[in-house]
């Protein structure tokens, strides 16, 4: 199975996480619920709640002229929170 790097962004701090699984969607626990507490210090535990109920929503579109790379956008407590997706090994 392929390797896949996220990124998740929020209000100007960044977390990394990696996974190996048959596609990047549906594995929120990797990007998402097993986020560290202070990772992304702006995510207060109840917004980490509200990303957690909106993770599904949406859906990853490729980025342009970028092989392997998928960008999706979730609006946690009025802010913009930004996951990418990279296809790290084959």
């Amino acid at each position: 199975m392929p390797i896949y790097t996220y990124v998740v962004s929020y209000k100007g701090s960044s977390h990394v996480a990696q996974g190996s699984h048959s596609n990047f969607k549906g594995f929120i626990s990797t990007w998402c619920s097993d986020i560290p507490a202070h990772a992304l210090p702006a995510l207060t535990p109840s917004l980490h709640r509200e990303l957690i109920g909106k993770a599904y929503s949406g859906e990853f579109l490729p980025v342009p002229n970028i092989k392997h790379v998928w960008r999706k956008s979730i609006e946690v407590g009025g802010s913009e929170c930004t996951v990418i997706a990279v296809q790290t090994q084959p």
